[in-house]
């Protein structure tokens, strides 16, 4: 299998080290020799192919796996620009939605297959000493939107083979999922970012009171694109609870002085809202407050 992984992060590294078997192209702005450290600290190494966003990649691609977060999506969009044609298959894994907005086009609905991934893994890097490493926080499934594309069934028997947890579903099906999945994000994600503490932290804290409004205001936007959820709160904070010790992705992105995916998932709740003239003043308060941080 012909296969590009967009993306040095965490997640980029873990499915390259399980694809490897494919010589994955890595595409990103650095990375070098990369430990994978699961939980029972089992250590393997990996030289991943890397390139550059600007290095010649010229494929053809069967299959290409978005794994950058939501700031460097204009770098994927340009590079799918150059070198993707129709016969690739492409999978987005990240956090938050609007990735249809955002790379339809060069790609078409055909070709593109948004997934949600429990999989959870952290960077722990040094690059100034050449030091590339990803732990492995949990090895959770990989579900993905089915589509017609004829690389879709390239990519299910390679994953197959591999015995992965990786499952194929319906796009209104994944619509629900995903929703569910940006409403927990929307809460849990930036709560941390704000109160510096991780997750199962968050119940205990007066900010934890924003998270029911966070929570009504979102399910009245997806209700109006026809996503029925009701109850996520109480989901929302076992969510938080199962989680405890994780550090959420924003978070790790305020410490690290790094950009936030907010605008994918807080900033696409008050877009949808405005769209469908919904007042989400928690969430716009929520997305000002990140901004400023």
């Amino acid at each position: 299998m012909k296969i590009a992984i967009l993306g040095t992060g965490s997640l980029a590294r873990l499915y390259g080290a399980v694809f490897e078997a494919d010589h994955p192209l890595m595409v990103g702005r650095q990375l070098g020799r990369y430990q994978l450290i699961e939980r029972d600290d089992t250590q393997s190494w990996h030289v991943p192919r890397f390139q550059r966003w600007e290095d010649p990649a010229p494929g053809p691609w069967q299959v290409v796996l978005i794994a950058v977060k939501w700031p460097g999506m204009p770098l994927a969009r340009q590079w799918l620009e150059r070198w993707v044609q129709a016969e690739t298959y492409v999978v987005t894994l990240l956090n938050g939605m609007g990735q249809e907005q955002a790379l339809v086009p060069p790609l078409t609905m055909s070709q593109l297959s948004p997934a949600v991934t429990t999989d959870a893994a952290f960077r722990s890097d040094n690059p100034a000493q050449d030091i590339w490493r990803v732990s492995i926080k949990d090895h959770g499934t990989v579900r993905l939107t089915e589509t017609s594309h004829a690389n879709e069934q390239t990519l299910k028997q390679q994953a197959a083979s591999l015995n992965l947890c990786w499952e194929w579903h319906q796009s209104d099906y994944m619509l629900r999922l995903r929703w569910t999945k940006l409403i927990a994000n929307s809460v849990i994600n930036p709560l941390s970012a704000l109160s510096g503490q991780p997750n199962g932290t968050l119940l205990q804290l007066p900010l934890w009171r924003l998270a029911e409004p966070l929570c009504l205001e979102a399910e009245n936007v997806a209700q109006s694109v026809g996503v029925s959820l009701n109850g996520t709160l109480k989901w929302v904070a076992d969510l938080a609870l199962s989680t405890a010790s994780n550090r959420s992705s924003m978070l790790q992105d305020v410490l690290s002085h790094q950009p936030s995916e907010i605008e994918s998932i807080t900033g696409y709740i008050v877009r949808q809202a405005n769209q469908a003239g919904i007042p989400v003043p928690t969430h716009q308060a929520i997305l000002h407050l990140i901004h400023l941080l």
